[in-house]
């Protein structure tokens, strides 16, 4: 499960970061390809938060006998705040609104944030 969920990680990203390219390309908001793989990345998003959830239920008595319940959930709420920002600032940006370059920052701080927590934590590749 952990494999899916990095893979959907790293391909919403792209996708994402594609997406927002091509809104801000295009001053219309009703173009096709656009809107398809917009669908495309709302698909990857479901992905990312049923795999981790998948992980976090998976892992429940790992999680309970290292005692890191907190930074667990601190790491689950960063990465739902990455993916609901993600989509907000798309949609902002398809809206054409002024916030968008702003939402993209935060977008990129949360993600970071994510990426490094999710990195140090006990499941995570640089777990010390």
């Amino acid at each position: 499960m952990l494999h899916l969920h990095l893979t959907a990680i790293i391909v919403s990203l792209i996708l994402f970061i594609a997406v927002f390219a091509m809104y801000k390309k295009n001053n219309s908001s009703d173009n096709k390809p656009t809107l398809i793989l917009h669908m495309v990345l709302r698909v990857f998003y479901l992905l990312v938060l049923f795999s981790g959830i998948m992980i976090y239920v998976g892992n429940m008595e790992g999680i309970s006998a290292a005692g890191s319940h907190m930074q667990y959930g601190i790491k689950a709420l960063l990465g739902i705040l990455s993916v609901v920002f993600m989509e907000v600032a798309v949609v902002r940006l398809k809206k054409h609104s002024a916030s968008a370059n702003v939402l993209l920052v935060v977008t990129l701080i949360l993600i970071i944030a994510a990426v490094i927590m999710g990195s140090t934590l006990p499941l995570g590749r640089l777990s010390f």
